[in-house]
């Protein structure tokens, strides 16, 4: 028996308009999430990073500088840090530095440790040296941290990874080749690259108790929706779209990007704290090696480096088909998983508003309420068509299941120095099956409006211990 969604229906001619919009932005939408989805399951392989592999020459690789700012014990943090050490890349071109705030930090142990057992590698900690007065150039904890790596650093390439992530041995060389040779997934690109950035994925140590719900969800989150998004804009390159995890520049670059944005002040501010962008800006390229410090504003440092870099080093953002993995381990349950959604859905609706906006509409479920009424409305002279969302949701499901278990057979290289968490028996174990991923998926997806509609309604969020409030010019201020 039909119901009303069901009879065929003298269409109004506002509800064919709503109809026609809505299949235009259905389309657009789905196309973006596809074009995500086939380059990574193109791009993301090993033959297609064997074509990267082809242009290094040893000879040829520039120096490079690791910074990884520490603070506190990640899970895995020995793994995710011994990787830096195993990268394959030339040791008289290879430079690490750790940084650390707190002279007491419980990681300095770990990181000495390290550097104790690769005497060959060039490595060293940083601590800030005024215990009483650590360094704060602005909000932003990371930056602090970082910056006096940033400027110590003896290359001019960057590869700033967070201390919680791990990445493959040939991650390095392919990340310099693509950056020198300008190079996105192996392919020339027609404006110069100037970051390299890698898709976070994240692994949930746990089993299914609730005390790691939240890591697991994190983990498909990544490897699903997250990642489909992030490498579409990239391929896009409409605008840029970086995540922090794992990037790769030039101080140079980033350093004349400030520079170019100091050059619309006719003075400096007095401290690079004024508030004042251009001032602030024009304050920190009074020296070299301090570009860095003038993002120490934002607590979105990373997407407001990529757009410095963008707008004003005249570059774009570019992908070498790696994937860098966190760890996800401890009590980590539901109400954490939504208070990290939140927390970075507040930060990005100061950064890019309008793409905060549209966001949910992005989601699988909504995607499919406002796609199934278009089709219904324009093709099938109903009001809704239950049988294209039945449809459009198995679809979006399967794409994401074949998407995760690819993007982790992308990971494994198959060598010695696989971490437990992401060789392949540990993905086939019964809690990481079809079953475990159905239920977080569906759960994920259920959860995505709610918190996008709580993140809007606020402008507080948590970060590390600290409370900060972000402002309309995007950065941020303790509460």
């Amino acid at each position: 028996m039909m119901n009303k969604y069901d009879e065929p229906m003298d269409k109004p001619v506002l509800v064919s308009l709503l109809a026609y919009v809505f299949l235009a932005w259905y389309l657009v939408v789905i196309s973006v999430a596809y074009n995500g989805f086939f380059h990574i399951i193109f791009k993301f392989t090993r033959n297609s990073r064997s074509k990267i592999d082809s242009h290094i020459k040893v000879s040829e690789l520039e120096g490079v500088t690791i910074l990884r700012p520490l603070k506190g014990i990640d899970p895995e943090l020995d793994i995710c840090l011994r990787s830096s050490f195993e990268q394959k890349y030339p040791k008289s071109k290879l430079e690490i530095i750790f940084c650390v705030q707190d002279k007491d930090d419980p990681s300095i142990p770990v990181v000495e440790e390290l550097i104790s057992q690769y005497p060959d590698v060039d490595a060293k900690l940083m601590i800030d040296e005024n215990q009483d007065a650590k360094d704060a150039y602005g909000p932003n904890p990371k930056v602090n941290n970082l910056a006096k790596g940033y400027k110590a650093a003896k290359h001019d390439i960057l590869w700033i990874q967070d201390s919680n992530v791990w990445s493959h041995p040939d991650t390095l060389q392919r990340s310099v080749v693509s950056l020198t040779r300008s190079l996105n997934n192996g392919r020339p690109t027609s404006r110069k690259i100037n970051l390299i950035h890698h898709a976070p994925l994240a692994v949930s140590l746990g089993d299914f108790p609730t005390a790691t719900l939240g890591a697991n969800l994190d983990e498909l989150f990544l490897a699903t929706s997250h990642s489909k998004f992030y490498v579409s804009f990239n391929e896009l390159a409409v605008a840029p779209c970086v995540n922090g995890k794992s990037n790769v520049y030039r101080r140079s670059d980033l350093d004349e990007a400030v520079f170019r944005m100091g050059q619309h002040a006719a003075v400096p501010s007095s401290n690079g704290q004024s508030g004042n962008v251009h001032k602030d800006a024009k304050y920190y390229s009074l020296h070299p090696g301090q570009g860095i410090r003038f993002f120490a504003r934002y607590i979105g440092e990373d997407n407001m480096i990529g757009i410095a870099l963008w707008n004003y080093g005249h570059g774009r953002t570019g992908m070498t088909g790696d994937c860098v993995v966190q760890p996800l381990g401890g009590s980590n349950c539901l109400m954490d998983y939504c208070y990290r959604r939140t927390r970075w859905l507040r930060v990005r609706k100061y950064m890019v508003l309008a793409a905060t906006l549209l966001e949910p509409t992005t989601e699988c479920f909504l995607c499919g309420l406002y796609g199934s009424f278009a089709v219904g409305v324009i093709f099938q002279n109903i009001l809704f068509s239950k049988s294209y969302f039945v449809f459009h949701v198995v679809a979006w499901f399967l794409t994401d299941c074949i998407q995760l278990q690819h993007l982790f057979d992308c990971v494994r290289g198959g060598d010695s120095q696989e971490p437990f968490f992401i060789n392949l028996e540990s993905r086939k174990t019964p809690d990481k099956g079809l079953r475990w991923f159905f239920i977080h998926w569906f759960l994920r997806e259920l959860l995505a409006f709610p918190i996008w509609v709580v993140a809007m309604l606020g402008s507080q969020i948590d970060w590390r211990g600290q409370t900060f409030r972000i402002k309309s010019d995007l950065s941020a201020e303790k509460v």
